[in-house]
């Protein structure tokens, strides 16, 4: 099983690579990531076998990446699946410690072949760009063996760029003592290019940063543009045996096996056993059709747990409603005793305004005699007669009036009198002296009568004032106990009205505690059960070509259940010497026969990749001698059968 990590900062290009390899029996997607951080973490936490690098990245690009992963993991190979096919970004890849350089437009087929040929130590450069990198006439593979840096790496990881610092580079070793690198060429191997690296806690007193970046960058051009000056001095022209090649290899017939172009694998997603299989292997199928039920085992545990707890449920309810039920009644009989208690207290009350009732009645006619006593004294006060003091004062009065009225006469009398010399002045001032002492007594009669008759009515004013306080005084003692008395007597009627209404509540109360409460109902809906047989349908028309499984199989989640192809759509693999092979290019048109002569079919192909093959076993042949070509071709009438053995032409 081949672990691969998938790093492109494009998500629909990653999920277009997971559903490309994921088909694959040998192939494990574990995990996928954006940015060249995240993959070198979890270059380290998941340990892949390959990792699919993308070349243009935020922050960490995918020549970083690569070069820190191919120093951190030396078992971990990484495989450049990049949209730029310049030599510039093959160069750096490679350089960098990548093991192939492949474009993101391949063919699907070629992309999983080139994982696979990375992942046994072969160094896989897409057709085209080899000869940009290490121009030749070789077929386009070149094996790789990593090699040792001749010093350590510092005790930091490679986790962030910046972390490393380049300080040199080796001188590229002496062509004399360089194998070939393909057949036919001058040299077998690229000159070993060995960077050192080291930790960035060495001291920087003597070069800075930026210096030794340029330094790097200068030693890095230099190399390449020294390295492709000897390869191109190597470029071998166009001979007559290439071209006597390419004429014989027109001629050639190539047989292989037929094989499915697309294989559709059906995988169950749960547990559980197959209950039926009416799909038989090489039976065709159409989109929708139902190949098998598998009878789901952790559903059926599921319902029974659910009808468990729904059954748990209903009695909790059920229980839950004679707890309220019976508190019910105990809150019924609570209530009825507070409505007894509180109609007792109702009467009590009755009793008590009833009493009170009687006692103002009894204290009201007193008080109203009171106040007729008050009428009646107040009546004879106002008819009492004068005092006799007062009315002698009157008389005293009357006579000095009728004194003062003599002597006033007299005088008047004197004074003509003695105007007319009848009498002298000394009578006539006598006579004035009479006049005004009889005046005198006059005012003092009056005096004394006006004393007298302010004293007498002083006294009969306030003996009638107390007299008409004191009425009514009485008088607002009754109105009050009336006032107290109608108070009470509404007061007696609303306690009369409280307690029959308590006794109407009371009633009720009982007639409900004669009737039974009924408990609350069960549960009623029914739980959510989960479908226990699974029908799985056909993703997609074609045939069976395999069902590992059969009628009563257990099976778990992932377990394969079916795989179909479209029986129009073949390939056939056929194995090529490393010569041969250059001759060719994907697209070109090869020719496909499958039958005998009676019978055989003649049908139009392309070649879709080439690559290196393995002959029998996992170990490879040696590369540079075999390739496996791959040609494609439809098969409208669905006549070829799958595992025939097909012979290819390619014409020219």
């Amino acid at each position: 099983m081949i672990r691969i990590l998938l790093v492109d900062d494009q998500k629909s290009i990653r999920e277009r690579l997971k559903s490309l390899l994921e088909t694959e029996p040998d192939f494990d997607i574990v995990g996928m990531v954006d940015n060249g951080y995240d993959a070198i973490e979890q270059v380290k936490l998941l340990l892949p076998d390959v990792v699919l690098m993308d070349m243009e990245m935020p922050d960490i690009d995918g020549v970083l990446a690569t070069k820190i992963i191919a120093h951190s993991s030396r078992k971990t190979r990484v495989l450049v699946l990049s949209s730029y096919d310049s030599d510039e970004y093959v160069a750096d890849s490679i350089y960098a410690g990548a093991n192939g350089y492949i474009l993101k437009g391949a063919p699907a087929q070629e992309i999983r072949d080139a994982v696979r040929f990375v992942h046994r130590g072969y160094m896989q450069i897409a057709p085209g760009l080899f000869e940009k990198f290490i121009p030749n006439k070789g077929d386009g593979v070149l094996e790789w063996k990593p090699k040792t840096p001749n010093t350590q790496l510092s005790s930091g990881q490679f986790d962030a760029p910046g972390s490393l610092e380049l300080t040199g580079i080796d001188k590229i070793n002496k062509a004399t003592k360089s194998k070939p690198l393909v057949p036919g060429s001058e040299f077998d191997q690229p000159s070993e290019l060995i960077l050192d690296v080291t930790a960035l806690s060495r001291s920087r007193k003597s070069i800075g940063w930026y210096q030794a970046a340029a330094l790097v960058i200068a030693g890095l051009g230099l190399t390449f543009s020294l390295y492709l000056l000897r390869q191109g001095l190597n470029k071998p022209a166009a001979t007559p045996e290439r071209q006597d090649r390419a004429q014989q290899l027109h001629n050639l017939p190539f047989t292989g096996k037929i094989e499915p172009l697309n294989i559709t694998k059906i995988d169950t997603t749960i547990p559980g056993l197959v209950l039926t299989l009416p799909i038989k292997v090489g039976q065709s199928v159409n989109y929708g059709d139902r190949l098998l039920t598998i009878r789901n085992i952790e559903a059926e545990r599921a319902n029974q747990t659910k009808m468990l707890q729904q059954r748990q449920i209903s009695a909790e309810r059920q229980q839950a409603a004679l707890q309220q039920t019976a508190a019910l009644q105990q809150q019924l009989l609570q209530q009825q005793q507070i409505l007894i208690g509180e109609r007792q207290a109702a009467a009590g009350r009755i009793k008590t305004i009833e009493q009170a009732i009687s006692s103002y009645q009894r204290n009201l006619a007193p008080l109203r005699q009171q106040v007729a006593d008050a009428n009646i004294q107040l009546s004879a006060i106002s008819a009492q007669p004068e005092p006799l003091p007062l009315a002698q004062k009157r008389e005293a009065i009357v006579r000095a009036q009728a004194i003062y009225d003599r002597a006033v006469a007299t005088y008047q009398r004197m004074a003509r009198y003695q105007s007319e010399g009848a009498i002298s002045q000394e009578r006539l001032e006598q006579v004035e002296k009479e006049q005004i002492a009889a005046k005198s007594d006059l005012n003092i009669a009056r005096a004394d009568y006006d004393r007298l008759s302010t004293a007498a009515r002083t006294a009969t004013t306030k003996q009638a004032a107390q007299t008409q306080s004191a009425r009514l005084q009485q008088q607002l003692a009754l109105k009050e106990q009336a006032e107290q008395l109608q108070q009470l007597q509404a007061q007696l009627q609303a306690a009369k009205s409280d307690y029959r209404q308590l006794g109407t509540k009371l009633q009720q109360l009982q007639q409900q505690q004669i009737k039974p409460i009924a408990a609350s109902a069960p549960v009623s809906q029914k739980p959510v059960l989960e479908p226990t047989t699974i029908d799985i349908f056909a993703p997609v028309a074609g045939m069976a070509i395999e069902i590992p499984v059969a009628i009563g199989d257990r099976v778990f989640a992932g377990s394969k259940l079916m795989s179909i192809t479209d029986p129009k759509k073949l390939k056939i693999g056929v194995d090529l010497e490393s010569q041969q092979a250059a001759l060719l290019k994907p697209g070109q048109k090869a020719i496909v026969k499958v039958g005998t002569a009676i019978d055989s079919q003649e049908l139009t192909a392309s070649v879709t990749n080439i690559a290196p093959s393995f002959l029998g076993g996992s170990a490879p042949v040696d590369n540079r001698s075999t390739q496996r070509v791959q040609v494609e071709f439809t098969n409208p009438k669905s006549t070829i059968l799958i595992g025939q053995t097909g012979t290819v032409y390619f014409p020219k």
